[in-house]
């Protein structure tokens, strides 16, 4: 084809080899800090798969909070934000590459088009990984070729890049996608590839049982799988055999955690117990406690991505990877597990699905 599209025969051909080319190029060779984006030597950094690149293991959520402290910001009109919104997302954004994060992922348009207008206003890159909540395949209609092709380029429209690092399209919370959408995200990625829009192939998911399935069957063309990993999760998931670390080990993927913090249910629960015993919630404390469980936890994850809305915010999170040497005690972990226990029963409406998975 000479439109930059891809036949199946030429799929096939590229499917077969992408595994093995790209654990090859990898397999066995030491990180080259001048090759780490936005390299600080005080942050941990882990192989995101097959890839070999060095992500930062405390890294951005595309969530922030919006100016009443309420749900973060989805779209804004003609792509254009506020100026002080605008004005808050390069200064994190400077922050976070200047502290040593270097990977961003984001789920919605406004979010891809804020952190676009901060990569061009301050120069600052990072690794990216994109979908779009509206555009993607958890609408039924949105499951073809074309319409997945239509994802990557307003991606790239509102990022303004020509190629994104991850494309990592949003299945539905539980999955069971059929085998025809499945392979149609895998004949899009390696089209996009081939015109040069995408680097690696990634997805998002919440039912981490189904998202071992995909990588079972699919994960030779898995570069990164990005899944609900909160501080729940902690002493139950290390110890499942045959689970989805033992996938992610043998497919060589990347793992990226999201809400960390259970949607900020893990600091209302510390909120309510300050309340109840008279004290003053120690919210920072426990932002690096809660990170540094999981980081400890799990060390196939690549990394963790909490949203971050103030500078200050940032400069406290990384300190779970700065501090890292210095492990939890024994009574550290009980306490994050508790607080994090409780902030599933005081979960809203809106995320009651939290609460629905972690028990998957």
């Amino acid at each position: 084809m000479d439109d930059g599209g891809i036949s199946r025969r030429e799929f096939g051909k590229l499917a077969a080899g992408a595994a093995v080319g790209a654990l090859a190029a990898t397999a066995g060779a030491r990180p080259d800090t001048s090759k780490i984006l936005n390299y600080n030597p005080k942050m941990g950094y882990r192989r995101f798969g097959k890839t070999g690149v060095m992500i930062s293991e405390v890294s951005l959520g595309g969530h922030w909070k919006n100016r009443s402290g309420g749900r973060y910001w989805a779209s804004f009109p003609n792509d254009t934000p506020p100026p002080d919104v605008q004005k808050n997302r390069n200064e994190v954004w400077v922050k976070c590459a200047e502290v040593g994060i270097n990977y961003l992922d984001i789920t919605t348009a406004g979010e891809a088009a804020i952190y676009g207008r901060c990569m061009k206003m301050t120069g600052v890159k990072m690794h990216i990984g994109y979908s779009d909540h509206i555009l993607c395949i958890r609408n039924p209609r949105n499951r073809t070729v074309e319409k997945m092709m239509r994802e990557i380029d307003e991606g790239l429209r509102r990022l303004q890049i020509e190629r994104m690092f991850l494309w990592r399209p949003q299945a539905l919370t539980q999955g069971g996608h059929s085998k025809q959408t499945m392979e149609n995200v895998l004949e899009t990625y390696y089209k996009a590839k081939k015109q040069g829009k995408v680097q690696y192939l990634g997805m998002s998911a919440h039912n981490r049982t189904w998202v071992a399935q995909v990588l079972r069957e699919y994960g030779d063309h898995y570069h990164g799988f990005v899944f609900l990993l909160g501080v729940h999760d902690v002493p139950r998931i290390p110890s499942e055999k045959g689970g989805l670390f033992e996938v992610i080990k043998e497919k060589d993927v990347g793992a990226i955690g999201l809400k960390p913090f259970h949607g900020n249910g893990y600091f209302r629960a510390l909120v309510r117990q300050a309340q109840r015993s008279g004290q003053k919630p120690d919210l920072n404390g426990a932002a690096i406690r809660g990170l540094k469980k999981i980081l400890e936890a799990f060390p196939l994850l690549t990394a963790t991505i909490p949203g971050m809305t103030t500078v200050a915010e940032v400069e406290n999170n990384v300190k779970a990877s700065y501090e890292r040497h210095k492990r939890l005690t024994e009574a550290e972990r009980q306490e994050v597990q508790r607080l994090a226990d409780l902030s599933l029963e005081m979960l809203p409406p809106d995320y009651a699905w939290i609460r629905e998975q972690a028990a998957v």
